[in-house]
């Protein structure tokens, strides 16, 4: 039957170092105690006082026995001295060596402990390196396996093409040859629509710009048609009361706004043209002998359009008559008679620069 072995407890070691270990080098030690203390023993056996002597002559042959006996004693007595040295001798050597052994016994486990550690740093160092190996391997293994798996890949393309079938080298590079001839046009249409956009742009911020000046050019001239119109209101008033309310009769101008429906284009005419016209004929009441009306035209037509009649206005406006403002009936109201009508002409058409 195999016997089993294993580790003891700290208890158990202990204790198994006191009955066996412990007991075994004590031996040396506890002989060298015992043998002091028999000399010790003798020591004290010899120190005591002996007894009193018996007076001389009394009896001679008492004398010599104890003589004789004294002698042996003393011999005895130097006989067991000696072999108490012999076995001091003994016991100190015994224990010397004891002594002995157990230094070198201190020093093998010295050198054994260096010897465990040097052992034990070599070992983890092993064991640092097998892991740094292991991580290393396992870096390869994995750069190993993408291959693997990227080679598959390629494969399955591949096969994908090699089952449709390889066409020839020369159609291949005919084919590659209209591919970058595709590609060199469609550059060129690119960079003509980059030329295009910016020529539009160019263009379109032009027109922009005209736009914005042409807006301001209209507001001037509408500013400037509402000063004349505001001047010429103030002359009216001086007129209406210079002739005492008198107030001249409708008379149709050839230069006159077309009404929307009539059909009927306006003549063409210059910005002086438009402004004698005015003066001459469409801001002229008829003759009678009162002072004249004179509101001046504009040579460029407003945006706004011309304003339609008031419905509290008397009568319906006929084809082809002029369109009165809205300040007559203020005028009318003031004056208490007719106001003259004021017709503006209007170009035929408005160029506006692109």
């Amino acid at each position: 039957m195999a016997s089993t072995w294993s580790l003891l407890d700290d208890k158990e070691e202990q204790e198994l170092h006191k009955t066996r270990l412990v007991n075994i080098e004590e031996k040396p030690f506890k002989r060298i105690t015992k043998r002091l203390t028999s000399i010790s023993t003798i020591v004290n056996a010899h120190s005591k006082q002996q007894p009193t002597p018996p007076p001389e002559g009394a009896n001679g042959d008492n004398d010599a026995d104890t003589e004789v006996k004294e002698e042996t004693k003393t011999a005895q007595t130097l006989r067991e001295i000696d072999q108490i040295k012999d076995d001091l001798t003994l016991d100190f050597a015994a224990f010397d060596s004891s002594i002995a052994r157990l230094q070198f016994l201190l020093d093998a486990n010295v050198r054994e402990r260096e010897r465990y550690k040097a052992d034990q740093q070599r070992i983890l160092e092993e064991c640092q390196n097998v892991r740094d190996n292991n991580a290393r391997l396992r870096e390869q293994l994995d750069g190993a396996r993408a291959t693997l798996a990227q080679r598959k890949e390629y494969d399955k393309l591949a096969n994908a093409l090699m089952a449709k079938g390889l066409r020839p080298r020369g159609e291949q590079e005919s084919n590659l040859k209209k591919l970058e001839e595709e590609i060199r046009d469609l550059e060129k249409e690119s960079e003509t629509y980059a030329v295009t956009w910016r020529e539009r742009r160019d263009q379109f911020s032009k027109i922009m710009d005209e736009g914005m000046q042409l807006r301001r050019q209209i507001r001037d001239e509408k500013e400037e048609v509402e000063r004349r119109e505001g001047m010429n209101e103030d002359g009216e008033e001086d007129g209406d009361a210079s002739r005492g309310g008198n107030t001249p009769r409708h008379v149709s101008s050839g230069n006159v706004t077309p009404h929307p429906d009539s059909g009927a284009v306006p003549r063409p005419a210059s910005a002086h043209e438009g402004q004698s016209e005015d003066q001459s004929e469409g801001l002229k009441p008829r003759a009678s002998g009162l002072g004249g009306f004179s509101r001046s035209g504009s040579a460029v037509p407003s945006q706004n359009g011309t304003p339609q009649p008031q419905d509290d206005d008397e009568g319906e406006i006929e084809e082809g008559e002029d369109v009165e403002m809205d300040d007559r009936h203020d005028t009318q109201l003031t004056s208490g008679g007719d106001t003259p009508q004021i017709t503006v002409d209007a170009p035929e058409s408005m160029e506006v620069d692109s």
